[in-house]
C-alpha cells in the first residue's frame, strides 16, 4: 500500500480542500513534504467560533493576514468569512481582504458578520467591479449607495441575510446589478429599512424567501414584496410579518411553497393559476372563491391547522391533480390564533376525485372527527381505498401517524 506522502501536489490539494483552513494550516507540522503543501490550497474558509485560539496561536486577524500573504495557489477561488467577533477586525481589514480576493480572481465568496457589532460593516465597493464571482453570500452588511455601472456578469448564486438597505430604491438597484443571476436567497430581519421588497430579476429560476417574528406579531400591511421573474422555477416563501405580496408575469409549471399569515390570499392564489406543484400554508378569506382553473397542478399540500377550507376550492379548480398531501408539521402554525374555520363538506364532487387523483397522503393524521370527515368524503367520492396507516418517529422522541390513500381495488 502507498505512502500519503509519495502523492502528487494537486491529489494533496483535493484532500486539504475537504478540512477546515485551520486544519489545513495545520499539516504543515506533519513532515517537510507537507511544509509547503497548505500554501496550494486555493480556499480560506475561516469561522472565528470554532477557530481555536489561545495564548501561543495567532490572533484570528493574523491568522488570516497569514493565509493570505503566502498562498501561492494560483488563483483564490474561495473565500468564506464567517465572522461572529467583529471586535477582534478592523472595517480596514475586512476591506483589505475582500481586495484580495477580488485581484486574485475569487469565484465563490463569503462574508458572513454578526449583527451586533459596534461599527457598521458595508458593502465593499470593489465587488461592484468584480466580473468573475460566481457566487455571493452576504450576512448583516450595509449597502446604502449603488453605484451606476457595475459588472457582476458572471454570478448565477446571491444570498442576503439579515441585510441592512438604506431605502426600497436601493434594493431594486442592488438585485438589478445581477443579469445572469439565477438563485437568490434572502433572509429579512425586521430593522432593514425596506417597505416594498422588490425583486425583479428576468434571468432568476429559484427564489427562497423568508422573514419570521419570533411568537404571533400583528401584521404591518405596508410592508411587504412585488415579484417579478417570468423564467422564475422554484419559488419558497415564508413570512409572518408582512401585509401583501405580489406575483408579477407568473411563469407556467411553477413550483411554489407558500407560508403566509397576512395578505390577499384569493388574488395570490389566482397569480399562482399556472403553477404544476403548490404547497400551502395560507390562510382563506371569508368567502374565499377562485376565478380560474389551476390547469397545469398535479401536487398540492396543504397545512391543515391553516388551509384545509382550501381544500374544496381547490380540488374543485383542479382538473389534472395527481396527488394530494395534508400535513399538521408546519411549524408556522403551532403558535397562530383564529387560523382557520372548519372544513365543510362540498355540495358538488370535484372531477379530479374520479379521473386523475392518485394519491392522498395525511401527515400528523390525529383522527379527529374533522380529519375522519375528510377521508370519509375522499374514499366515498373518488377512486380511492385505504392503503396504508404507521407510525413514523422523529429523533426518536416524536412521533406522528402517516395516513395513506391510493388507487386500487376496493376491500
Amino acid at each position: 500500500m502507498g505512502n500519503i506522502n509519495e502523492l502528487c501536489d494537486d491529489l494533496l490539494v483535493n484532500i486539504l480542500l475537504k478540512i477546515p483552513t485551520e486544519e489545513v494550516v495545520a499539516t504543515s507540522l506533519l513532515s517537510r513534504r507537507w511544509r509547503s503543501v497548505w500554501k496550494l490550497v486555493p480556499k480560506l474558509d475561516f469561522r472565528d467560533y470554532s477557530y481555536k485560539y489561545h495564548a501561543t496561536s495567532a490572533a484570528p486577524s493574523e491568522f488570516i493576514d497569514k493565509f493570505l500573504e503566502r498562498n501561492t495557489a494560483p488563483a483564490l477561488e474561495t473565500l468564506h468569512l464567517n465572522l461572529y467577533h467583529l471586535r477582534d477586525y478592523s472595517p480596514e481589514s475586512l476591506e483589505k481582504w475582500v481586495n484580495v480576493a477580488v485581484a486574485r480572481n475569487v469565484l465563490d465568496l463569503n462574508l458572513l458578520y454578526c449583527l451586533h457589532c459596534r461599527y457598521p460593516i458595508r458593502f465593499p465597493t470593489s465587488l461592484y467591479t468584480h466580473e468573475t464571482l460566481v457566487v455571493l453570500r452576504l450576512r448583516g452588511t450595509i449597502v446604502d449607495d449603488v453605484p451606476s455601472k457595475t459588472s457582476f456578469r458572471s454570478l448565477k448564486t446571491l444570498s442576503l441575510r439579515d441585510m441592512s438597505f438604506s431605502s426600497d430604491g436601493t434594493v431594486d438597484r442592488f438585485l438589478s446589478c445581477f443579469p445572469v443571476l439565477e438563485t437568490l436567497v434572502v433572509r429579512r430581519w425586521i430593522a432593514d429599512n425596506v417597505k416594498t421588497y422588490s425583486i425583479c430579476v428576468p434571468s432568476l429560476r429559484s427564489l427562497d424567501v423568508e422573514e419570521l417574528v419570533g411568537g404571533y406579531a400583528d401584521p404591518r400591511y405596508d410592508h411587504g414584496y412585488v415579484i417579478n421573474t417570468p423564467r422564475l422555477k422554484f419559488l419558497h416563501m415564508v413570512d409572518h410579518f408582512s401585509g401583501f405580496c405580489s406575483l408579477v408575469n407568473v411563469p407556467e409549471e411553477l413550483e411554489a411553497e407558500i407560508h403566509l399569515r397576512f395578505c390577499d390570499s384569493d388574488k395570490l392564489l389566482g397569480s399562482l393559476a399556472s403553477a404544476k406543484k403548490l404547497s400551502l400554508c395560507l390562510k382563506p378569506q371569508m368567502d374565499s372563491c377562485l376565478k380560474g382553473d389551476f390547469d397545469q397542478l398535479v401536487f398540492l399540500e396543504l397545512c391543515v391547522m391553516c388551509s384545509l377550507d382550501w381544500l374544496n376550492v381547490i380540488l374543485k379548480h383542479s382538473p389534472k391533480l395527481r396527488a394530494l398531501r395534508l400535513s399538521r408539521t408546519r411549524h408556522s402554525c403551532q403558535n397562530s390564533r383564529n387560523v382557520r374555520t372548519n372544513w365543510e363538506r362540498p355540495t358538488c364532487i370535484p372531477d379530479c376525485l374520479t379521473s386523475s387523483l392518485e394519491t392522498v397522503e395525511w401527515i400528523a393524521y390525529e383522527g379527529t372527527e374533522e380529519e375522519e370527515n375528510v377521508v370519509k368524503f375522499l374514499l366515498e367520492n373518488g377512486n380511492l381505498c385505504f392503503k396504508k396507516r404507521w407510525r413514523k418517529a422523529i429523533y426518536g422522541k416524536f412521533s406522528y401517524e402517516i395516513l395513506r390513500l391510493g388507487r386500487g381495488a376496493r376491500g
